[in-house]
């Protein structure tokens, strides 16, 4: 891009050091150092430089890394107006406030989303706050296919907040809409609602459908909010979004702060639901489910008792009634009202899959997929790759070990570092009898045994598979041992035995997984790897009493 470009923002296109390259893909510098060396990033050397000054224009890696991923053309209507909300600019200059910036923005694309336009397409979260540092106004085209932007500005001080927001055309790079809000913070859950309707009250009559617009839900009234409670909610927020164990159990944290200033926030009580359900749950595994769960079923409720409207704590409670209580009929119907009142809401179509996979409704499940694939290619192609790791899943479900290996593999080129896609992956080659691509893909660190069980119980498992039998019961007794320090998930070890071949002792630790609640029994009747033990009893009655039964 030339220097005389326009731009959207102040930021410079270029970047001046590896350190710049890597945050700005959102990698660590040795994968981009790879790209560089294996696939042509494009980055460049000052001639009379040292070997390791470099540098980089924003635009030409957006382009390199799109032509890498080869989206899927989106199933778009062609009458569909497809707005992104760009992350808000954080003018106190502190890089400590950014989660105030980043919070705004998830909020108000939040609010947009919930006014169900019928022909407003608002891009997700995910796919938008990369481009925080900076975007020119052809990269936004071209990789998000937007019409219209939303950009903003927060400045937060002394009890009140001061937004400013323009919507701008791409088009033509016109400023169709602007306008400067300052309230005081309890006021800005009421605040954010507003913008977003006017937002989109503003798009309707500039594109000649004023009869478009959607209603505000008159039965919905934000309520005032304690500041100090906002200001949880969102580092809350911003630590959840980092969907590691350890930044999840951050996010709890302030969850739990924020409704202590406000025990009448709904939405802090459903945050502190999902985080805490997600923390029993794979590939997290870091909370006995009978200590997570419980506490994640009561916020849920609290959510809903006090906003019924609420997707999230629905999504929540549904996740709960899944992975817990194996309430099979009850977890449906909360994944169905939370796409009921959040049609766009992607990981409630997926999870909703994974619960249809379990139960060995697979049409059911592929339609699922498919809605889930088509929310993302509209709102937010970010997420492709969980899209693909849960086809890959059903594929391996399936039995299907080259149609799941297949689709791991086109999901790597998006994103070489999803692990899941690496567990799957493993576990289709062994059953392929590719016994040392199964290893390989399982990368296994012995001295990081217990920081992620699930690939633990995949190297494991494509060992024991191997006739490593030896190799297999280390991994045994190393997890045996982290286990003493942190939860590690009964399944797993029922898992690995069974890959042993050795039934009864699989069979024990399927029991004590039942006795935990263990996340992964939901698999029980349709994992390949038990296959082994289903003629068993013992075996059949523990799937009758998790209702699995067919």
């Amino acid at each position: 891009m030339s220097e005389g470009s326009t731009k959207i923002g102040a930021a410079s296109d270029r970047l001046d050091s590896w350190k710049e390259i890597a945050a700005y893909l959102r990698k660590d510098v040795r994968t981009v150092q790879r790209w560089e060396k294996n696939e042509g990033l494009p980055v460049y050397r000052h001639q009379h430089d040292k070997l390791g000054s470099v540098y980089a224009s924003r635009v030409e890696l957006d382009t390199w890394f799109n032509k890498r991923l080869q989206l899927p053309e989106p199933k778009i209507a062609k009458s569909k107006i497809r707005l992104a909300v760009l992350p808000f600019a954080n003018l106190s200059h502190d890089p400590a406030q950014d989660y105030l910036s980043d919070g705004l923005t998830e909020e108000m694309i939040a609010e947009l989303t919930r006014l169900q336009s019928p022909e407003l397409a608002v891009i997700a979260r995910s796919s938008v706050m990369q481009y925080r540092s900076g975007h020119s106004i052809e990269q936004l085209r071209q990789t998000l296919r937007i019409d219209y932007v939303v950009e903003g500005s927060v400045r937060h001080a002394a009890g009140r907040v001061r937004i400013t927001a323009q919507v701008v055309n791409l088009r033509d790079q016109t400023q169709l809409w602007a306008r400067t809000y300052e309230r005081d913070l309890h006021d800005v859950l009421a605040l954010q609602a507003e913008i977003a309707q006017t937002i989109t009250d503003a798009i309707h009559n500039l594109i000649g459908h004023p009869e478009a617009r959607p209603i505000r839900d008159k039965q919905r009234k934000p309520h005032t909010v304690d500041p100090a409670a906002y200001d949880s909610y969102l580092k809350a927020r911003y630590h959840l979004h980092g969907m590691s164990a350890e930044t999840i159990s951050r996010s709890i944290e302030h969850f739990e702060r924020a409704i202590q200033h406000d025990p009448r926030f709904a939405s802090a009580y459903a945050g502190l639901a999902s985080a805490c359900a997600l923390l029993a749950m794979v590939p997290f595994d870091l909370l006995p489910p009978r200590q997570a769960m419980s506490k994640a079923e009561r916020a849920a409720q609290r959510s809903l008792e006090l906003d019924e409207t609420n997707a999230e704590a629905h999504v929540a409670l549904a996740l709960v009634r899944h992975h817990y209580q194996w309430d099979w009929a009850g977890a449906e119907s909360s994944y169905k009202k939370a796409i009921e009142l959040n049609p766009s809401y992607a990981s409630a179509h997926l999870w909703f899959s994974w619960l249809l996979l379990a139960v060995d409704r697979r049409k059911d499940a592929w339609n699922e997929i498919d809605r889930a694939l088509a929310v993302v290619q509209d709102t937010d192609p970010h997420r492709l790759v969980a899209v693909q790791a849960t086809r890959a899943a059903a594929h391996y479900f399936a039995r299907d070990y080259q149609r799941a290996a297949e689709e791991c593999e086109r999901a790597l080129e998006l994103n070489p570092d999803y692990f899941m896609l690496h567990y799957i992956l493993g576990r289709a080659y062994a059953r392929l009898g590719r016994h040392a691509k199964a290893i390989g893909q399982l990368k296994l660190q012995t001295a990081q045994i217990g920081r992620i069980p699930l690939m633990d119980a995949g190297a494991g498992l494509a060992l024991a598979v191997t006739g490593r039998k030896e190799e297999a019961r280390k991994i045994i007794a190393a997890l045996k041992a982290a286990a003493q320090k942190r939860y590690v998930p009964a399944t797993y070890f029922g898992m690995l035995y069974a890959g042993l071949g050795e039934k009864s002792e699989a069979l024990n630790w399927l029991e004590k997984a039942y006795e935990e609640r263990a996340d992964g029994l939901t698999w029980l009747n349709v994992d390949p790897m038990l296959d082994d033990l289903r003629p068993d009893p013992r075996f059949q009655e523990l799937v009758k009493r998790i209702g699995l039964a067919r």
